[in-house]
């Protein structure tokens, strides 16, 4: 072989691999751990208070979310992870013209299966995940005995726990150096709440309370 075909069969092997680096994520980026930070904004379904003759609509009102995550991708299409997420949630409670608003926020800590539709090694991971744990209600505003709209409800400066559960969908992108964008989507769904929402004498919530939070994520793994 001469030294030209020789130059020329280098530098086509080079462009190969080149090309083949280029659109093929490094194993860094494919870890079986990682940790993650996002953000993303929070909407929660209404909730209906009923009353002997009439009805008031309740519930928290949209917000800033703030998630931070870890966990293992165990197999090649399953792993499992624990959450943290903090969301902005004044309580509202209106009926006709009047609004009531009272500061609040909740919190959930969770453990989460993700089911995913490509394996590990993939450039983009689409995923569903379900889950569960705990959402914890905290009232923040100033309680007043003459509040309005007071023979529905009561918004109160206390604090509820209620078992929630998760479902939700997203991808993952995997880029280089351990680094990967998530965007998803989750649903925490629980009980209506008792206690920073408490319903008058005589009167109840119905309602399952959905918490649907869309989070931007950027992912550490390793």
């Amino acid at each position: 072989m001469s030294m030209k075909n020789l130059c020329v069969l280098c530098a086509v092997s080079a462009g190969a691999m080149l090309a083949q680096t280029t659109n093929t994520p490094p194993p860094e980026a494919n870890g079986h751990w990682y940790l993650g930070l996002g953000g993303g904004w929070a909407y929660s379904t209404n909730l209906t208070v009923d009353g002997p003759t009439s009805s008031a609509t309740t519930g928290f009102k949209s917000g800033g979310a703030i998630s931070v995550f870890g966990g293992e991708d165990t197999y090649e299409h399953f792993g499992g992870e624990a959450r943290y997420l903090y969301r902005f949630s004044d309580f509202k409670l209106s009926s006709g013209s009047t609004n009531v608003s009272f500061g609040g926020h909740t919190q959930v800590a969770e453990g989460a299966i993700l089911a995913h539709f490509r394996p590990r090694q993939s450039h983009i991971r689409p995923f569903i995940a379900f889950g569960g744990g705990i959402k914890i209600l905290q009232g923040t505003g100033t309680e007043s005995a003459g509040q309005p709209l007071g023979r529905f409800a009561a918004l109160t400066a206390t604090r509820e726990l209620l078992p929630t559960a998760d479902i939700g969908f997203g991808v993952k992108v995997n880029m280089r150096q351990h680094v990967r964008l998530r965007f998803e989507v989750r649903d925490y769904l629980s009980a209506p709440p008792s206690k920073v929402i408490a319903p008058a004498p005589g009167n109840s919530i119905g309602g399952v309370l959905n918490d649907i939070v869309g989070i931007a994520s950027l992912v550490y793994a390793w």
